[in-house]
């Protein structure tokens, strides 16, 4: 943020964690029952960060992406009257705008209004999720130099998030020699798998057509680009991107995520025939890599589930946001002079410190 010249104010916040289905084990698991309370009072403090910038900097709106860190500025902005405004990425909201869907002024939705249970559909407004641009800025033949990829092979892009999906990275790893005798694969296996991924295949035969990495960041785009089929979880970040490139996929969900997020994302994708979705408790090695050859040779599938994904992306998704935003303060704030008033003030404020 510092680096695109945007202000930045910091709010302490902490999570709970919950591995359990049940809500009372959540509460009392030893694993997690230390650091809960720890993030308890990190919370509380964050609660009272968020009043102090809000009288400081007096906001006419605030706009609230959701997870943890937005929970105690949510509710500072309901104790203070703030009107505030919510983005959820999944089907199923997390915890937090759960906590704050009945004071928002609208709820910004990933995916088509018909998908949400349980929130109040006169708040919802179908925005999808903003894509950076640079992602869609990927070349193919660049690709090839980057990666120092075969053109006449068939590219598998393996995307397991910063920290890993332990369970993907197995079934692919069990699978890899399969692969690699008709395929070339870009792993993106996590920090956590990284190092015994790069020990375990350091011998494999066909090992040229591997890419291991842990991260990846400014490649990515690329990696996109060259992608033929792309496994992964069923994250929004990354499910935006394959959207806006209108790439096919097979979606392994986290079934363990808070509150089935994942899988009911999937199932999302999977019923507009916009993903193959596999089960991870009912997978293992060869029933993945069948899928995948299966579908890398069926051109008129993987032009159909290219089709169907790219009606998820909404090019316009930032402005619609904005646009909302912007309308609110016009027709609201505006016309009741609050927005003049708190700026009036603000700049007072400001003439007053800087002398």
């Amino acid at each position: 943020m510092p680096q695109a010249n945007v202000p930045m104010l910091s709010v302490r916040s902490g999570k709970f964690r919950r591995y359990h289905r049940n809500k009372i084990l959540n509460i009392i698991d030893p694993t997690t029952i230390f650091k809960n309370a720890r993030d308890l009072s990190k919370f509380i403090l964050g609660i009272f960060d968020s009043f102090k910038i809000i009288k400081e900097e007096g906001p006419d709106m605030v706009f609230l992406k959701g997870g943890y860190v937005s929970l105690p500025f949510g509710i500072a902005c309901r104790i203070k009257g703030v009107p505030y405004f919510i983005h959820e990425s999944d089907v199923i909201p997390g915890l937090a705008n759960r906590m704050l869907l009945k004071g928002a002024q609208t709820i910004f939705v990933s995916f088509p209004t018909n998908h949400y249970r349980d929130m109040p559909k006169d708040k919802l407004v179908y925005s999808g999720t903003p894509v950076r641009k640079d992602i869609l800025k990927g070349n193919r033949d660049k690709a090839y130099e980057i990666f120092d990829l075969d053109s006449d092979l068939k590219t598998v892009l393996i995307i397991c998030g910063s920290q890993g999906a332990h369970a993907i990275n197995m079934l692919v790893y069990e699978g890899l020699k399969k692969y690699l005798e008709k395929y070339q694969v870009i792993h993106v296996a996590g920090d956590y798998d990284y190092d015994w991924l790069k020990f375990k295949t350091k011998d494999i035969k066909n090992k040229e057509r591997y890419k291991l990495y842990s991260f990846m960041s400014g490649e990515l785009k690329d990696a996109f680009a060259v992608a033929d089929l792309i496994i992964t979880r069923a994250s929004n970040n990354v499910w935006s991107e394959m959207a806006a490139l209108g790439k096919p996929s097979v979606v392994i969900p986290n079934e363990s995520s808070a509150n089935n997020h994942q899988l009911e994302n999937a199932k999302a994708f999977s019923r507009e025939g916009a993903a193959y979705v596999m089960l991870q408790s009912h997978l293992a090695p060869e029933k993945l890599f069948s899928q995948v050859d299966k579908l890398l040779n069926d051109e008129e599938e993987l032009d159909y589930l290219k089709e169907k994904v790219h009606k998820f992306y909404k090019e316009d998704s930032a402005d619609i946001i904005a646009d909302n935003l912007i309308a609110f303060y016009k027709d609201t704030l505006k016309e009741e002079g609050k927005g003049e008033k708190k700026r009036s003030e603000k700049s007072r404020q400001n003439k007053g410190s800087t002398e």
